[in-house]
């Protein structure tokens, strides 16, 4: 399994919103993260589209968390970012399948979606911050 670019992107984008105390410029994020301001400034759109983080303008304007980090699971990220939640085609069409009602492996399969979907529903960002909440567990 391998996350994608932009999925990386935003969680340190967000790491940044969480350590600091004032909200930061598109500039700031991406100089201090290296990541290319044009592909950051999507990554932004994409969450405040999510409802994740909001911008206000102006001389102390930028980026800001709408949510508490320790209510943002890796995996709410993680579904704003990739779109699906699957790891095999079949999964969510079954015409996909060349051996229907016949494929052991699916079992096996489905077994290990849970657990990574389990442990990214576990993970807040705050933990990705490295700031340890009391439940250390993402609410959702």
């Amino acid at each position: 399994m391998q996350i994608s670019r932009s999925l990386e992107y935003a969680v340190r984008s967000l790491v940044c919103l969480v350590n600091s105390k004032e909200p930061l410029s598109l500039k700031r994020i991406a100089s201090g993260e290296k990541i290319p301001s044009p592909y950051l400034a999507k990554i932004m759109r994409t969450l405040v589209n999510g409802k994740i983080v909001c911008s206000t303008r102006g001389r102390k304007g930028g980026y800001f968390l709408l949510i508490p980090p320790e209510e943002i699971a890796l995996y709410d990220l993680y579904l704003l970012f990739e779109k699906k939640d699957k790891f095999l085609p079949c999964f969510e069409d079954n015409s996909y399948c060349p051996t229907p009602g016949k494929c052991v492996r699916k079992v096996v399969w489905y077994k290990i979606e849970n657990a990574v979907i389990k442990a990214f529903k576990n993970v807040s960002l705050q933990e990705m911050a490295g700031k340890n909440n009391l439940s250390g567990k993402a609410k959702k």
